[in-house]
């Protein structure tokens, strides 16, 4: 990725819907170029899509939480698969330390809640999990 690409990625990210032509503006580049290079970036994968921000609270999930997961070492990419086709996972990191994993879930009631967490931990090769509700939110949305 060359600066230009940068920079692109950097607009997207506030705005995936502003249009080429305002993007070539604020790039000081012709809407040919910014074109391909975002066409670039969605064929060689480093733009997969584009979403939507919501900002409605009838729109939030409700139940939100953290689920701190151990892997078998030579299972644990199979265990990745399986967790990101979960709807309920809205961010998975990998970590150091006593985890090897963070799961974010989300869902509209503790039951779906619930029945996420127990759906993760009959995937094969997790050996074991820890869960926190978020409460509340400090900083951030």
């Amino acid at each position: 990725m060359n600066d230009l690409d940068l920079r692109l990625v950097a607009l997207l990210k506030r705005n995936a819907r502003m249009s080429v032509t305002q993007m070539s503006f604020e790039l000081n580049a012709s809407r040919i170029t910014i074109d391909s290079h975002i066409k670039k970036l969605e064929e060689s994968g480093v733009i997969k899509g584009y979403t939507v921000k919501l900002g409605s609270e009838e729109f939030r999930h409700k139940i939100s939480g953290w689920i701190l997961i151990n892997a078998e070492a030579n299972k644990e990419e199979a265990a990745i698969a399986k967790m990101i086709e979960m709807p309920e996972l809205t961010r998975l990191h990998t970590t150091n330390g006593k985890w090897d994993l963070a799961a974010e879930i989300q869902t509209q009631t503790l039951e779906e809640f619930d029945r996420a967490i127990s759906k993760l931990r009959q995937i094969a090769g997790i050996t074991e999990t820890e869960t926190s509700l978020l409460l509340s939110s400090r900083i951030g949305e």
